[in-house]
C-alpha cells in the first residue's frame, strides 16, 4: 500500500450511497476504519448526508414502478472472463435497457436531480477502469452489484470496502450460507431492477454481475423465464487478471488495511465456491434460456457468436442493432489485453485449486 492512498478520497463508490446503509455498515464492521483511510470515510459521510434529502424525495416515485414486470438477460461468469466486453457489445442493442455507471453510483438519485448529480460523478470518475484501461463513462453499462452496495448493506462488494470481513460478505451475499439474508437481498435486487426499467423505459434489461454466477437459484426465484449467457476463460489468465483487478480496486476503495496475500487466498476460494454452486444450480435453467461461450472462441468471431446467441435465446433486436454491433467490434479491434508470464510454480498452484474447471473446459 503506497502513501498516495491516503490522498485518494473521492473514488469510493459508497459516496453515492445511502446514509442509513453507510451507518449500518460502519456499525456492522465495529466502526473499524484504518487511520490512513479516515479521510475517505469522512468524504463518504459528507456526501451521503448531503444527498439524503434528494433521496427521500425520490422515494415518492417508487409507486410508479412497484408493479413493473422485468425480462432480465443475465451475463454471468467469473471476474475477468470477458463479461465486460460482452456487456458493452450487447449494450448496443436498442431494444434493451441496461444498468449504467450513473445508475450504480447514485442509485437513490437517478430520477430527482439526476443532471446535477451526473455532473458531480463525471468529475470524479476515472477515464478508464483501474484494472484494464477499458474506457469508463457515466452512460456506459456497469454491474449492478455496485448499486446494491449503495442502496443497502446487502452486497458482496462491501468486502472491497471492509476487507477484514471480505470472506463473510461473500458467504453471506453470494453463497447465501445464512438464509436470513437471502430475502433481504432479493428485495433490494428486485426493487433496483424495477427502478432501472422505469428510468430506461425498457422491460428487457441487460445485466452483467460476476457474483450472479453463484446466484442462479435466487435469480430464478425472482425471474423464472430469465435468459442467461455464461462466458468462461482460461482460469490461469483469470487468476492473474483477477489479482490485478483487486490491486486496482483495493487501492481506491479500501477503508481498512489489507494484505494482498490474504486477498489472493480469497480469490482462490471465491472462484472455487462460485463455480461449485453454479455447477449445482445451472441445470435449473431451461436449456432454451441458457447460452454458454468460451471467451477465446468468442473474440475470434464475435458477430457470428452473437447472432447464434440471439437465435438460441429467441432474443429480438439483432438485425435492428447489427450495424451498432459491427461498429463496436471495429472500435475494439486494436485493444490489447494484459499479458501474464505464468511460471511453473504458479501454474501448479492454480491447477491444484482450480483443476475442476481447467479439466472440464479443456485448458492446458
Amino acid at each position: 500500500m503506497g502513501k498516495e492512498e491516503f490522498f485518494i478520497i473521492d473514488k469510493n463508490p459508497l459516496a453515492g450511497g445511502s446514509l442509513t446503509s453507510w451507518l449500518m455498515l460502519l456499525a456492522e464492521n465495529g466502526f473499524r476504519i484504518s487511520p490512513r483511510y479516515f479521510s475517505r470515510a469522512a468524504y463518504i459521510t459528507f456526501l451521503t448526508t448531503l444527498t439524503s434529502i434528494p433521496r427521500i424525495i425520490e422515494r415518492k416515485y417508487d409507486k410508479k414502478f412497484e408493479n413493473m414486470d422485468i425480462e432480465p438477460v443475465f451475463i454471468i461468469g467469473h471476474f475477468r472472463s470477458g463479461t465486460t466486453y460482452l456487456h458493452y457489445l450487447i449494450g448496443n442493442d436498442v431494444s434493451m435497457g441496461y444498468v449504467s455507471t450513473f445508475h450504480t453510483m447514485v442509485p437513490g438519485n437517478i430520477i430527482f436531480m439526476k443532471e446535477f448529480l451526473k455532473k458531480l460523478l463525471i468529475a470524479s470518475l476515472p477515464e478508464t477502469r483501474p484494472m484494464d484501461d477499458v474506457k469508463m463513462n457515466v452512460d456506459y453499462p456497469y454491474e449492478e452489484e455496485y448499486a446494491l452496495a449503495n442502496l443497502s448493506p446487502h452486497s458482496f462488494y462491501h468486502g472491497w470496502y471492509f476487507p477484514y470481513n471480505m470472506h463473510m460478505y461473500f458467504d453471506r451475499y453470494v453463497l447465501f450460507k445464512d438464509k436470513r439474508y437471502e430475502n433481504k437481498w432479493k428485495e433490494v435486487y428486485s426493487y433496483f431492477l424495477k427502478k432501472v426499467a422505469y428510468v430506461t423505459g425498457k422491460r428487457r434489461i441487460l445485466l452483467k454481475n460476476p457474483p450472479n454466477t453463484a446466484r442462479i437459484k435466487q435469480l430464478l426465484d425472482l425471474y423464472p423465464d430469465a435468459k442467461f449467457i455464461h462466458i468462461y476463460r482460461n482460469p490461469y489468465k483469470v487468476f492473474f487478471s483477477t489479482v490485478r483487478l483487486y490491486q486496482g480496486i483495493m487501492k481506491l476503495f479500501a477503508l481498512q488495511n489489507y494484505d494482498m496475500k490474504e486477498i489472493e487466498e480469497n480469490i482462490f476460494y471465491f472462484y472455487e465456491a462460485m463455480y461449485d454452486k453454479f455447477f449445482r444450480e445451472k441445470d435449473l435453467i431451461d436449456e432454451r434460456n441458457y447460452y454458454e461461450i468460451r471467451y477465446e472462441d468468442f473474440i475470434k468471431a464475435p458477430l457470428k457468436y452473437l447472432e447464434d446467441m440471439y437465435n438460441h435465446l429467441s432474443l429480438p433486436g439483432f438485425e435492428k442493432s447489427k450495424h451498432r454491433f459491427i461498429d463496436y467490434i471495429q472500435q475494439q479491434k486494436n485493444y490489447i489485453p494484459n499479458k501474464y508470464k505464468i511460471g511453473k510454480r504458479d501454474k501448479e498452484r492454480i491447477y491444484e485449486r482450480w483443476h475442476l474447471t481447467i479439466d472440464m473446459w479443456g485448458y492446458d
